[in-house]
């Protein structure tokens, strides 16, 4: 009952904080057009769902295999997934401004 308790710990504060943070980042620091701020905004929930179930089976196997500071680190490093294709697109708009 425990281990259960734990995972959901874990996804109450995992996922709103993996989806979150690359929207609000988008949403304060965001100087693109609307179409082009929504296209982002689109991408990063999508870039955050596929990471966010990658990451999970990969801290599942880390688990079992007992490997728990690996798996921890893994959820945390995979935060910064979305981030990947903001800062990219980003620097193509400013390169074509």
């Amino acid at each position: 009952m425990d281990e259960v308790i734990t995972w959901a710990i874990i996804i109450a504060f995992y996922a709103p904080l993996h989806y979150l943070l690359p929207l609000l980042v988008l949403f304060i620091t965001g100087s693109e057009p609307a179409p082009v701020r929504r296209r982002l905004m689109r991408w990063a929930l999508v870039d955050s769902t596929l990471s966010m179930v990658l990451v999970f089976a990969l801290v599942i196997y880390l688990t079992i295999a007992g490997q728990l500071s690996a798996a921890m680190l893994s959820l945390f490093a995979s935060l910064s997934v979305p981030f990947i294709r903001i800062w990219r697109h980003r620097s193509e708009i400013n390169r074509t401004a």
